[in-house]
């Protein structure tokens, strides 16, 4: 069978297997890759957000990520096209080409939902397989490019929920766990309390300026059945409202995780007998921000749902992150703290093969000196920004240093003066910075990597939908 038929043969195999349980995921990837004009006008679903001459109007490329990297999809069902109006459909997107025969376009995954559809929506994306449990959702919202420098240095997120994929009714759906467990985050108009489908104030408010990226943990399938009744646990939890805010509350200071680097795990085994429905021993309260509660969970990956080995399952999913890592100053793809927290500007720059010229633009580009009001920002994500701000001052100058001075004992030295600042953290771009990571550098894998990028959800109306859907 040559090639075109096989992929025939496949795509018809997937309408049949799709059109008999949810709303399909319809298929437009690659079908002009990495053109920032395709699928019949993705510019008017997106909007024109940025400007600059340099960079796509839509979406700035600190928040995109290399197309290298993306993780594969051959376990997902597709179809070429549909008639149901509550279909997801993929396209690809585009900030920047690759500017060298190594380099990486940066660019997205777009999956685009029916934002009147979202139950729907979940389910399609649930039963095709296009969202596990276990994957972290990040809100990264377009508009606050050129606003605070904080938030390019972050990546543009904000927030992380996590999936959870359940069977319910003979039907597959994904929800949402999130901190905090309130209204907001889990109101789920449509099916209530606790068990929201992307649908909450949170996802609805301001779907405008919302983009949802999908991140996918590296496990095994051991770890994944073990994480699929933690999160269902948590689920369950949340709906009962017997864990937060009594034992568990929302720490709004980013900037302070609980993580210490004295190895002592016990807020993550003492969330666990939290989830158990048992008492908390080492802690008579705990406060936590959104990523470290995702944080947390993935630290439970190796722990028997039962609780039975609790004092020797935890260990930490990733190694809470240093502001700046080694990657520019000779950094080994073996060392755990090759990239920081806020080297994802740098690093998305270099994959994409810049010369010294572009590679000043960009750095200009994301950190123009110049602060704009951000608007729909958090209070937690504004206090830390304050607090950052003579840091934040200076990443500018760090980043060129690194990109186009390299002299090695330079890059350490400001390193070294920058990193006490701040502790070692999992905040939500440190999430995004792992899945933008390349995969190997100078042929060996890169150790720290722990996401792979899946897809990028953006909720638009229906009538906009329409003919991409079907043609």
């Amino acid at each position: 069978m040559n090639m075109k038929k096989a992929i025939s043969a496949f795509l018809s195999t997937a309408l049949l297997v799709s059109t008999a349980t949810a709303g399909p995921i319809v298929n437009k990837l690659g079908k002009n890759a990495f053109n920032t004009q395709i699928a019949a006008g993705i510019e008017s679903v997106l909007g024109k957000w940025t400007q600059s001459a340099m960079l796509n109007p839509s979406v700035a490329f600190y928040e995109t990520y290399p197309a290298k990297g993306f993780l594969s999809l051959n376990d997902v069902t597709f179809v070429p096209r549909s008639d149901d109006s509550n279909s997801v459909v993929l396209t690809d997107y585009v900030a920047m080409g690759a500017q060298s025969a190594n380099g990486s376009a940066l660019g997205l995954r777009m999956a685009l939902a029916p934002q009147e559809s979202r139950l729907e929506a979940a389910r399609s994306m649930a039963e095709s397989g296009l969202i596990k449990t276990g994957d972290i959702i990040i809100s990264t919202r377009p508009q606050f490019a050129n606003s605070l420098q904080y938030l390019a240095l972050q990546l543009l997120n904000t927030h992380i929920s996590v999936a959870v994929v359940v069977t319910e009714g003979g039907r597959k759906v994904v929800y949402n766990v999130d901190m905090p467990m309130d209204s907001d985050m889990l109101g789920g108009k449509a099916v209530g309390f606790g068990k929201s489908v992307m649908d909450s104030t949170h996802f609805t408010g301001d779907n405008e300026n919302l983009m949802l990226q999908i991140l996918r943990p590296r496990l095994s399938q051991a770890q994944r059945a073990n994480l699929q009744v933690w999160f269902e646990k948590a689920l369950e939890k949340a709906r009962a409202k017997t864990v937060y805010p009594s034992s568990l509350s929302f720490n709004s200071d980013y900037n302070s995780p609980t993580y210490r680097e004295n190895g002592d795990l016990s807020f993550v085994t003492d969330t666990a007998r939290l989830l158990l429905g048992k008492s908390m021993k080492e802690h008579d309260h705990m406060q936590m921000f959104c990523s470290e509660f995702a944080w947390v969970m993935l630290s439970l990956r190796d722990c028997n749902p039962d609780g039975s080995n609790l004092k020797s399952c935890v260990s930490e999913y990733f190694r809470p992150m240093q502001m700046l890592g080694t990657a520019f100053s000779g950094g080994k793809a073996s060392d755990q703290s090759l990239y920081g927290m806020t080297d994802g500007i740098p690093m998305l720059i270099q994959q994409t093969g810049a010369g010294p010229q572009l590679t000043m633009n960009l750095i200009d580009f994301a950190l123009p000196g110049v602060e704009k009001e951000a608007k729909g920002l958090s209070s937690g994500h504004k206090g830390v920004a304050a607090a950052m701000a003579p840091l934040i001052q200076q990443m500018n100058g760090y980043f060129k240093l690194a990109l186009l001075d390299r002299t090695p004992q330079k890059i350490d030295g400001a390193r070294a003066q920058l990193n006490p600042a701040s502790p070692r953290n999992y905040s939500p771009t440190g999430f995004g910075v792992h899945a933008a990571m390349p995969n190997e550098i100078n042929g060996e894998a890169v150790a720290q990597k722990k996401f792979d990028y899946v897809v990028t959800i953006k909720y638009v109306p229906k009538a906009k939908l329409k003919d991409l859907q079907s043609k």
